[in-house]
């Protein structure tokens, strides 16, 4: 303690032990090497504000160069295409009270008319991960309509949610980047433009004045990383300015080989008639010399002839993929998902990188996707098919299966699943999801056709009462008449 911390002790104990205290706290932060201040870290200057303040300055932007890298570098769409592909694939399956009715739902769910509930789903995943979040909108239809189940859905860009309402509303509640809270702090409405305010077509009148939207009537799909992150950002921010870097850097280096190529020989002489090759007069009225294959020029003592020679670029091959190594972690994908060059894997690492990346892939699934858009349109599926009169069976929650994951080696795969289940490590219905399939469809179908080929007397090993027990066919027909 110093004299000034030894003087405010003696007049105020209590404001003396506070400083004492908040010392010692300085002086274990300041034991942190990344929190000292020196020739190091001069310069850094780390935000220490909510994700809410540092994400809403800056979301249009990065969204907006997120969306133009995706268009106009292969590696972003490469990654992006990689990652919906793994995420939704060709869409989950569904296990619903009444599936009849939903199967018949999914065909026609699309508001716009286009696509059936797998593909609105692949396009939230896309708009996702290229825009950081997607807004799903409920469309309630009248019984006119003529739809079984009168509901339908909407996927629209984030840019329909209006980022400048932040603050105290007239109603008592505040909003945050379009998102309006009440006192506790749910979200209980949601600000959007009729229209998407980069639309090409006509505005309509009022039609950049955002409305008030109650948030049962909204999703809002994003990956949440912080407590109380109201709005999401997209991972492919974190690489945007080395893709605009790599780039600019191979711009460069087809630009040096454009010039180099340019100059086919520099010739020495003093004359100024003599001449390499072919020589005609320009229509600007300059020279140009053609040299042809095969020609001979002969040169005196005094004179010169040095041919072009483009030199390759040391490094140019590490550094790109260096730096495509960087991109592809940013972006959550693999080296080679992205760039599609397997020559630097073998087998076993490959299968090794793939379960970290399907580790992420369900990731997103079973934490982002299924609670926040899938679970909720299934509730308010079965809700507006019972206001309607179609769905007897009670509200229950949907069993939801991914789309199944290819195999590298199918047949070492097959055995190991072969072998949990005779370890009885899991059931053969985990295992049936585990390939995207229903089980209650497959075990139906394999009865199916079990019955079909006794009926037809035809023996097959499929039947482990066959198989496993390794007998002659004439008591594999006694069997098989005996069940």
């Amino acid at each position: 303690m110093n004299w000034l911390d030894n003087l405010v002790s003696y007049v105020s104990p209590m404001s003396g032990v506070r400083r004492a205290q908040a010392r010692m706290a300085l002086d274990a932060v300041r034991g942190y090497d990344a929190a000292k201040v020196g020739r190091r870290t001069d310069g850094w200057i780390a935000g220490g504000g909510s994700a809410n303040a540092e994400i809403a300055p800056a979301l249009h932007r990065v969204r907006q160069r997120c969306r133009d890298v995706v268009r106009n570098n292969e590696y972003a769409a490469s990654a992006l295409d990689k990652l919906v592909a793994n995420t939704v694939g060709t869409g989950f399956s569904a296990k619903a009270p009444n599936q009849a009715l939903w199967d018949a739902w999914c065909d026609y769910c699309d508001a716009d008319g286009q696509l059936d509930f797998n593909g609105l789903m692949e396009l939230a995943h896309r708009t996702r991960r290229e825009s950081g979040e997607v807004i799903i909108r409920y469309r309630p239809r009248m019984p006119e309509d003529g739809f079984e189940v009168p509901l339908q859905i909407q996927v629209l860009e984030p840019d329909h949610l209006d980022s400048t309402r932040t603050g105290p509303l007239g109603n008592g509640n505040y909003a945050i980047a379009g998102v309006e809270f009440d006192a506790l702090g749910r979200r209980v409405a949601y600000w959007l433009f009729p229209q998407h305010p980069g639309e090409i077509a006509g505005f309509k009148l009022n039609s950049l004045e955002s409305r008030r939207v109650p948030a049962s009537e909204i999703l809002h799909y994003y990956r949440k990383r912080r407590p109380s992150q109201v709005r999401g950002m997209p991972e492919l921010g974190v690489s945007l300015l080395r893709l605009r870097d790599l780039a600019d850097y191979e711009q460069a280096e087809l630009v040096r080989k454009k010039i180099e190529a340019c100059f086919v020989a520099f010739v020495r002489t003093d004359d100024a008639n003599q001449q390499l090759g072919e020589a005609k007069q320009g229509a600007n009225g300059q020279r140009q010399e053609k040299v042809a294959p095969g020609m001979i020029k002969y040169l005196s003592n005094a004179e010169g002839v040095e041919f072009g020679t483009p030199s390759a670029a040391g490094g140019y091959g590490e550094y790109t993929a260096t730096q495509l190594h960087a991109i592809a972690i940013g972006a959550g994908v693999t080296f080679e998902q992205m760039t599609g060059d397997l020559s630097r894997v073998n087998y076993s690492s490959i299968r090794a990188g793939l379960v970290e990346f399907r580790q992420l892939v369900q990731q997103e699934q079973w934490l982002a996707l299924v609670p926040m858009v899938k679970k909720p349109i299934a509730q308010r599926f079965q809700v507006a098919a019972k206001l309607a009169g179609r769905q007897r069976e009670a509200i229950a929650p949907f069993t939801w299966t991914p789309p199944k994951l290819q195999w590298v080696d199918p047949f070492k795969d097959v055995m190991a699943t072969k072998e949990a289940l005779r370890g009885t490590l899991m059931s053969l219905s985990e295992a049936i999801r585990e390939r995207g399939d229903d089980p209650d469809k497959v075990f139906a179908e394999i009865r199916r056709e079990r019955e079909m080929l006794k009926a037809m007397g035809i023996l097959s090993d499929t039947d482990a009462a066959i198989s496993e027990r390794l007998i002659d066919a004439a008591t594999a027909a006694e069997i098989m008449n005996q069940q």
